[in-house]
């Protein structure tokens, strides 16, 4: 059905049109209420970052900004490591370049193809159609600043799901400051890592390409990492009031699976990788190194986004994209080796205007996007690491609709309101073309989503906002399947009502950006690992009442601005809190147990100095209790500690050098739980990874031109 909505969605703002004719570079710096377009040319596909900025101004709601600077003066290897100083967020490791990304509880276990939060490379979703996100399709070195929008105030993306979205902005031939750019980087467990890219503009065109090559041997056994990314950003400006820009990805990332362990193991053996499990003489599966699991995937995606600047209180805007994954992912022998190969094709159209009611600002925006995605799925034996006897060959289909109005008037000079609502649809179904243990099926969603928030801006330098929305997030397929382990098993979409009420500004001696929420959710989607397996086998299955209610605080602290800025400096020390309190209501099983698997706190804070050609911080990542390892709440994982630090020096004006550190006090600790209803009933369950032991890193930037 929805193959015939791609052409509606393209062209349903076209009959609007027609007749209607926190802190540092994290937090929002406050300017007028009102949002001016800059007329300056070439901007309509790439905004500048003070028209980002000033567009997350207006939003009624918790949001963060992330320019690359802040993270490129360390070894971020994936997106995770780009948003430590982000409140909100909790990002733990499962494997090298692998991540579990959790704003406000979403996707709270997710073991594999993460879920709960919509990703965006430049406005265009990356988030696959079936539901799940690859964090490893992002290259952090090809990254200018990353948009956050927390819950539901990712509504003008289209975006649903509790946690919201992620928007990663690429650099572009006109705003990269350097025509060449080489940055090589290499530090412990033999990690390498190149990055060349070339920018510039010429007349009409402007282009940015870029690839990087990565090589780790790991920190534990069977973890290495050979990761080949190229991408390319090209632009063309039509006209004064038309653009239109290509998006080119290609992606070959191949990482060994080291697996989740025993607490013994994770705690005194922590490079230890999986063992064999067994019962009694039987061997239920083999060791990670046996069965050589691993997971490579390789991607190729082509995307476009044109914007049309109708008059100046107008712009139409609209992408076509395409997608090829073809993955080879070996696990246990239950599980066997999946391999998948998925075409995936979106449209979407957006359509935004400003006028005047009473002579106060009025926008609005139309919007509606669809996507569409067919996977050939397999499944054979794992014999050692090789493809034996097939086991399962299925035809799986994803398909997402949304449409959505959001509007926001003036009431008065300082305060502003918006409303909005939001359709979604969406269906996955799974075709058996061979399986020794048929399992069809198929399942519809939909959803309609109201948002209402107030935006209240006393001065220039403060805003307080309140909203309420609801939220909607159907399963993935791999929720349905098990990653292709098990049958189609049918589950309910999570919906969740969330409200929240929070602040930001900043003065002369600190910035705040301060909220807190509370979301009712039902049938929230939730993760259980099979006893004895780990995060190899694990299915999902529908919670009844949850509550997810929490704290998101980031405070920099501008420390004797005037003294230090008279020497030519900046001291600032930065802190991140993070509160979460996930229960269950009243469940039948786990009464108001907590959720396992994400801590109930986090602090994160740096102490740095910067000069015009050097800078140096120390900073601390704090989790006081660890998460619990089961819904019965029998267990919880010890919390911890880690120091780090960061350091660089400009030797000229086209060459510079950065140093970091990180756990340097070689601390043992879980960096990931995989959650399993009662441990109680299997104290020996492999559901842990440890975290990674003492690390240092350097690397060199060259620019020229």
């Amino acid at each position: 059905m929805l193959k015939t909505i791609t052409a509606i969605i393209i062209l349903l703002p076209l009959q609007s049109f027609a007749v209607g004719l926190g802190q540092k570079d994290n937090a929002i710096k406050l300017n007028d209420m009102e949002v001016v377009a800059s007329s300056a040319p070439r901007n309509l596909t790439s905004p500048t970052i003070e028209q980002a900025r000033a567009k997350l101004e207006q939003i009624p709601g918790a949001i963060g900004f992330v320019e690359a600077e802040i993270f490129m003066d360390e070894f971020a290897q994936s997106l995770g490591d780009t948003l430590v100083f982000t409140p909100g967020v909790y990002a733990d490791t499962s494997a090298q370049r692998e991540n579990r990304i959790s704003i406000r509880g979403s996707g709270l276990n997710s073991s594999f193809e993460r879920r709960g939060i919509t990703v965006f490379r430049d406005g265009i979703p990356i988030t696959r159609a079936s539901g799940s996100t690859e964090f490893q399709e992002v290259d952090p070195t090809s990254i200018r600043y990353i948009e956050v929008y927390k819950g539901a105030n990712a509504f003008r993306y289209g975006a649903t799901a509790l946690g919201g979205a992620i928007n990663i902005v690429t650099p572009t031939g006109l705003n990269s400051e350097d025509t060449f750019k080489a940055r090589f980087e290499g530090g412990s467990f033999n990690s390498q890592r190149l990055n060349l890219s070339y920018a510039n503009a010429v007349d009409n065109i402007d282009y940015y390409v870029g690839v990087t090559g990565l090589h780790s041997d790991g920190f534990r056994d069977h973890s290495d990492v050979e990761s080949a990314y190229s991408f390319a950003n090209i632009g063309i400006q039509l006209s004064d009031r038309l653009e239109t820009r290509f998006y080119y990805t290609g992606l070959s990332d191949n990482f060994e699976l080291a697996g989740s362990v025993s607490l013994e193991d994770a705690l005194t053996n922590r490079k230890q990788s999986a063992r064999a499990v067994t019962a009694g003489p039987v061997t239920l599966a083999n060791s990670a190194i046996e069965d050589d699991w691993d997971r490579n995937l390789d991607v190729l995606r082509l995307a476009n986004k044109t914007a049309f600047k109708i008059k100046d209180n107008l712009q139409l805007e609209g992408g076509l994209w395409y997608s090829y994954r073809d993955l080879d992912h070996a696990i246990t022998s239950f599980a066997g080796i999946i391999n998948q190969i998925e075409d995936e094709y979106g449209a979407y159209s957006r359509l935004t205007g400003n006028t005047n009611i009473a002579s106060f600002p009025f926008n609005w925006t139309l919007g509606g996007q669809v996507n569409i995605g067919d996977n050939d799925a397999k499944t054979f034996a794992n014999v050692f690491g090789k493809e034996g006897a097939l086991r399962t060959h299925n035809d799986q289909d994803s398909e997402n609709l949304a449409i959505y109005l959001e509007t926001d008037i003036a009431l008065s000079e300082k305060i502003k309101a918006l409303a909005g609502v939001q359709y979604n649809y969406a269906t996955r179904s799974n075709d058996v073309i061979f399986d020794s243990s048929p399992g069809p099926g198929a399942e519809s969603y939909n959803q309609i989503n109201p948002r209402f928030g107030l935006l209240w801006t006393p001065t220039d330098s403060a805003q307080h906002f309140f909203n309420i929305s609801r939220s909607f997030e159907p399963p993935a397929m791999s929720d349905l399947t098990a990653g292709g382990a098990l049958d189609f098993t049918p589950l309910e979409a999570q919906d969740a009502w969330t409200v929240e009420l929070g602040t930001r500004g900043q003065t002369e001696y600190f910035s705040w950006d301060l909220a807190i929420y509370k979301s009712w959710i039902e049938n929230e989607l939730i993760d259980v690992a099979a006893p004895g397996f780990g995060a190899a086998v694990t299915n999902t299955t529908n919670a009844n009442d949850t509550i997810h209610q929490g704290l998101e605080a980031g405070i920099d602290l501008f420390i004797a601005p005037s003294f230090i800025k008279d020497n030519g400096l900046d001291l600032i020390w930065r802190n991140v809190i993070t509160i979460n309190d996930f229960n269950f209501d009243n469940d039948a099983t786990y009464n108001d147990n907590t959720l396992a698997g994400v801590p109930d706190a986090l602090y994160v804070t740096e102490l740095r100095l910067d000069s015009d050609k050097w800078y140096a911080g120390v900073n601390v990542r704090w989790v006081p209790n660890g998460p619990y390892a089961d819904y019965a709440n029998t267990f919880q994982v010890d919390g911890f500690e880690l120091l780090g630090f960061t350091a660089g020096l400009d030797i000229t004006n086209n060459i510079s050098l950065y140093v970091s550190g990180e756990n340097m006090l070689d601390k043992n600790y879980i960096s990931n739980v995989t959650t399993i209803a009662d441990r109680s009933q299997d104290p020996n369950s492999t559901q842990f990874t440890p975290g990674q032991g003492r690390a240092v890193f350097a690397g060199i930037n060259i620019s020229l031109f």
